[in-house]
């Protein structure tokens, strides 16, 4: 019995030293991942210009990562153009629970404004 538990133990770490960044882990995105994670960002970027803001535009994602924590959270380093044309660089996160009601935050975090919460559903 006590052979079985070491085995099981064992195991379990080289399947976790297996995984290149540790489970749950922030994954930087690339490639399909990253057209992908740009498609999530630009729908919510619509659908709160559609209700109460804020209202900015992508202009450009300068890096991105994905993790698994309850539910899918993506952080973004992004270029966004506000309404007036003017373009900042912003950090985004958009953290989705889709099966809850509204369950899709987005926490925007600009130079010189304050951090801005914003809920939307799925």
């Amino acid at each position: 019995m006590f052979l079985a538990k070491i085995l099981i133990l064992c195991t379990a770490c080289v399947l976790v030293s297996a995984t290149p960044f540790g489970l749950g882990a922030p994954k930087v995105l690339e490639g399909e991942d990253l057209a992908s994670a740009q498609q999530t960002l630009e729908a919510s970027l619509t659908k709160l210009a559609a209700g109460e803001g804020p209202h900015y535009r992508l202009s450009k994602i300068l890096s991105a990562t994905s993790q698994v924590v309850s539910g899918f959270k993506n952080d973004y380093s992004v270029e966004l153009i506000d309404n007036q044309g003017a373009t900042k660089v912003c950090q985004v996160d958009i953290w989705s629970q889709s099966w809850l009601p509204n369950g899709i935050q987005v926490t925007f975090r600009c130079p010189n404004e304050p951090e801005l919460v914003r809920k939307h559903d799925a």
